[in-house]
């Protein structure tokens, strides 16, 4: 077996072989993806499923019992059946790529603060590297999202698997809206973005090439020295930058002001009537104050 076809990854538990089936078109290639793989990427582990509960259950479980090295591993499923958004919000996203990867960080876990914010500028500049135009239209939401005209195209999700003193599996989840889904639109109660807007000559295998050589990237750039580095880049994307925002917690406002970007540790910076606040990610999500609403400092 040649070296750019690693054998299947020890992490990952075994998978009964799917029946045949026609391939949408948007199904990923492997072979393909593996070629279009650059630099730290091409030692990755690549592996695709017709369906699971959860990528992030899969790979949190497998990460426990992993052999550590430096490659990462991508765990892609056409359907979930038990996915998971934040604050654990059920998500199963079937209009786009669903997928997991696993990086190995040789950090603490009081080290990966603002690493939601970094994978989410990788993704952001990856859409970029495939249409400067959807490039351009995509902006970022503070901590974890992905948004074009204020609709959603993308979801982070990220937890952490200790393994040793200054070593910790980062396990991260991606939904990446291919097409709009009007079932789904229906069910959250708002409109969604989907790549195909800009790119409706999609080739999913080569978009999915770019976000792994951009988070291959953003891992040796995160251990070396952390999100400041990258915080300008993603201030630069802030869809909310200077805007008044409630922050809320179960549906309740928790604080409001107008949002002034982030800092080297990914904190929202908030503007308030007492000053300006930092603000960890933790269970509050961000909202634009509607029109004509008060909130904002004067």
């Amino acid at each position: 077996m040649s070296a750019d076809h690693p054998p299947p990854s020890p992490i990952l538990p075994s998978q009964p072989s799917p029946p045949p089936s026609p391939l949408p078109a948007w199904r990923i290639d492997l072979d393909r993806l593996r070629a279009a793989l650059d630099g730290a990427a091409r030692g990755w582990i690549l592996d695709a499923v017709e369906e699971t509960g959860s990528t992030n259950a899969d790979l949190t479980l497998a990460s426990r019992a992993a052999p550590w090295g430096d490659a990462g591993t991508l765990r892609l499923a056409y359907r979930q059946t038990a996915g998971r958004g934040r604050q654990g919000r059920p998500w199963q996203g079937q209009a786009g790529l669903t997928f997991s990867v696993a990086l190995p960080l040789p950090l603490a876990p009081s080290q990966l603060s603002g690493l939601s914010l970094a994978v989410g500028l990788a993704l952001a500049e990856a859409l970029a590297d495939c249409d400067a135009r959807l490039g351009a239209a995509v902006g970022l939401k503070w901590p974890n999202d992905l948004q074009i005209d204020g609709r959603k195209l993308a979801g982070i999700l990220i937890e952490s698997v200790p393994a040793g003193p200054q070593r910790v599996w980062a396990v991260i989840g991606i939904g990446l809206n291919l097409v709009r889904d009007a079932q789904m639109e229906a069910a959250l109660g708002r409109e969604l973005a989907g790549v195909a807007e800009y790119l409706p000559a999609l080739d999913p295998t080569t978009l999915l090439a770019a976000v792994l050589n951009r988070l291959a990237a953003m891992r040796a750039a995160f251990i070396a020295g952390g999100f400041a580095p990258m915080a300008p880049r993603w201030s630069a994307r802030d869809a909310f930058r200077d805007q008044p925002v409630r922050l809320l917690h179960d549906g309740q406002v928790q604080a409001e002001g107008l949002a002034r970007g982030v800092d080297g540790d990914g904190h929202l910076l908030l503007e308030t009537a007492a000053g300006l606040e930092r603000i960890s990610s933790g269970e509050v999500s961000l909202r634009a104050v509607p029109a004509g609403a008060g909130g904002a400092p004067a």
